[in-house]
């Protein structure tokens, strides 16, 4: 049995990425309990604890793998996702990406070919920081010419198993978790994490497998108390612990944008439903504005991008037609936010 993903199955090699059979066996297992203890895991596999033990410890040395906290944007006090295109004039496309990178509201960065030149994702606290972000601040940044933002009603999957890997987002990932101001707790319907919380999630962003009793020995408290406050975030759909992937270890790795326009609006829920089932998309939304929904996967080519929208997106009943932007460059995803589904 082949374990690696569809996304690097469509890719037509591996490129630096050198994993064999039970690394990728390894990784599918992380990916489903990022915390599955090593005995286990090689009880599963077939293999000496000790050689799991080496190959996970490889994986992370040689950057193609890490074992991550990853946090339900409505847990830390943001109520809105959205996607935003945007056209540049006047300025280089990849340079005001950079610039973009540092707003911590937007947390994916991705330079695309098409009718836009960047493609964002980003979340709100509310109306009024909505409002701010997008007339405001990205609006002000130059060479910004257009904001075309899409609000997501409803997220069906959000699964960032390949992300770029950056020195930034490790410089992020140490020290706060997501800032919560106090006046937007009323805006979520998730219950919020507390400082505690925080301070567990700041050490599981970074090494997830580190040990409950190391985490509560560096904050104060006891094993116990750590170990039934990531039950509690995990039982209560605030974190998944996971494993992802380098997406620069991959040979050319290429996201798609898929903006899906359906024939009427009762097709927007069997629509949704059947692209969530496909295995090669890692993120369906319900959209407002743009069009009915965005699914985003990962491609080589647009040659690749056409034969998949053939074999996968015009079969499904109810679309009407679609639009794609290509990444040519996926700057930033910050994996540490997300919305946990199912």
């Amino acid at each position: 049995m082949d374990y690696r993903d569809p996304v690097v199955k469509r890719l037509k090699s591996d490129g630096v990425l050198d994993l064999d059979e039970t690394d990728y066996r390894i990784i599918a297992l992380l990916r489903k309990d990022g915390r599955m203890p090593y005995r286990a895991l090689a009880k599963d596999i077939g293999i000496t604890e000790t050689t799991v033990r080496a190959r996970v410890r490889r994986l992370e040395d040689t950057d193609s793998m890490r074992v991550v906290a990853v946090t339900d944007f409505e847990a830390v006090g943001y109520s809105m996702m959205l996607a935003v295109g945007i056209r540049v004039e006047g300025r280089p496309a990849d340079v005001v990406a950079e610039d973009l990178v540092a707003y911590r509201e937007v947390f994916s960065v991705c330079q695309v070919v098409g009718s836009l030149d960047i493609e964002i994702l980003a979340v709100a606290q509310d109306q009024d920081a909505l409002n701010e972000l997008l007339t405001e601040r990205l609006a002000n940044v130059p060479g910004v010419k257009t904001i075309l933002p899409a609000m997501a009603m409803n997220v069906l999957k959000n699964q960032p198993n390949w992300v770029p890997f950056r020195d930034s987002l490790g410089r992020e990932s140490s020290g706060e978790v997501v800032a919560m101001r106090d006046d937007t707790r009323q805006s979520v319907s998730k219950r919020q994490l507390d400082e505690l919380d925080r301070s567990i999630l700041v050490w599981l962003s970074q090494d997830a497998r580190t040990s409950n009793r190391k985490i509560a020995s560096e904050l104060g408290v006891t094993e116990g108390t750590v170990r039934a406050r990531i039950k509690r975030m995990e039982d209560d759909g605030q974190i998944r612990i996971t494993a992802i992937n380098n997406i620069n270890r991959l040979a050319n790795p290429t996201l798609a944008y898929i903006w899906v326009e359906v024939e009427k609006s009762s097709y927007v829920g069997s629509v949704a439903a059947a692209l969530s089932q496909s295995a090669d998309i890692g993120f369906v939304g319900v959209m407002l504005g743009r069009a009915d929904l965005l699914a985003i996967t990962m491609v080589q080519d647009n040659a690749q991008l056409a034969a998949f929208l053939h074999s996968v997106i015009s079969g499904i009943e109810g679309v009407r037609r679609t639009e794609c932007s290509l990444g040519v460059s996926f700057i930033k995803h910050d994996y540490r936010m997300s919305r946990i589904v199912g």
